[in-house]
């Protein structure tokens, strides 16, 4: 959803907020990514 608000989204409150929102979840994923790694999965 965050994505779609970037590509279509007007509001600059809003992009900002998805900007966030996207930034966030992109690290979760890499620190995720670093633990399965570490644990062979």
């Amino acid at each position: 959803m965050a994505k779609l608000e970037l590509k279509y989204g007007k509001d600059p409150e809003l992009r900002k907020m998805a900007e966030g929102i996207i930034s966030a979840q992109e690290a979760e994923i890499a620190t995720m990514q670093t633990w399965l790694k570490a644990h062979g999965k």
